[in-house]
């Protein structure tokens, strides 16, 4: 029904964007991730957006591109998973981190999510891993997902500290494979964190 909606950001929180667009103020639920990357209040913004009707709500759902407001679109096809599910699996893991997760069967990174249990993470596999594969190039697989078993510990997290220290999480896996590729074998978490620190 909507593609699009672009005005002026008069309000922004970790689940909530208000925009004013021509004397209407619209409230869009957001990917907690997205609160990050808002511009500053009173700014012009363009958030691509879903029209979710429910029997008992109707609410807007915005994203700041149009490929995540398209992945969630199709998760909400998955059974058993519906907007608030869909919204948590996109704002806590970056798009192509998700995807790479799905199309490797990685369960049990998926169930790292808040409000993802087993079961979910199992049915979003089965029902998105060939819709997500014929959807991504190969180069989307992000490194840090690749062997995940191995690195899952200090790799985690040292992304986990970066993101408390106020880094965005594009910002600090960007760090943590930058420098990962300075150093051999398994790094120490505390060495992986200030080599990250000083690649930011």
């Amino acid at each position: 029904m909507y593609e699009y909606i672009k005005g002026t950001l008069i309000e922004a929180s970790v689940a909530k964007a208000v925009l004013e667009v021509q004397g209407l103020a619209y409230s869009l639920l957001i990917p907690f991730n997205n609160f990050s990357k808002l511009p500053a209040i009173g700014s012009w913004i363009i958030f691509y957006v879903s029209f979710v009707v429910r029997e008992d709500s109707q609410k807007l759902y915005g994203f700041l591109t149009r490929h995540e407001r398209d992945l969630f679109e199709n998760l909400l096809e998955v059974s058993g998973i519906g907007p608030k599910t869909s919204l948590s699996l996109i704002g806590h893991m970056e798009i192509r981190d998700l995807q790479a997760a799905i199309s490797q069967d990685n369960i049990h990174l998926i169930c790292k999510i808040p409000g993802i249990g087993k079961k979910t993470a199992e049915r979003l596999v089965v029902e998105m891993r060939d819709k997500i594969k014929k959807g991504m190039d190969k180069s989307a697989i992000a490194p840090q997902l690749q062997n995940t078993e191995e690195k899952t510990g200090p790799v985690a997290d040292a992304i986990s500290a970066l993101i408390n220290l106020g880094y965005n999480s594009s910002q600090a896996q960007k760090a943590i494979k930058t420098a990962l590729s300075k150093v051999e074998g398994e790094p120490e978490l505390a060495k992986l964190i200030t080599a990250a620190l000083r690649c930011i």
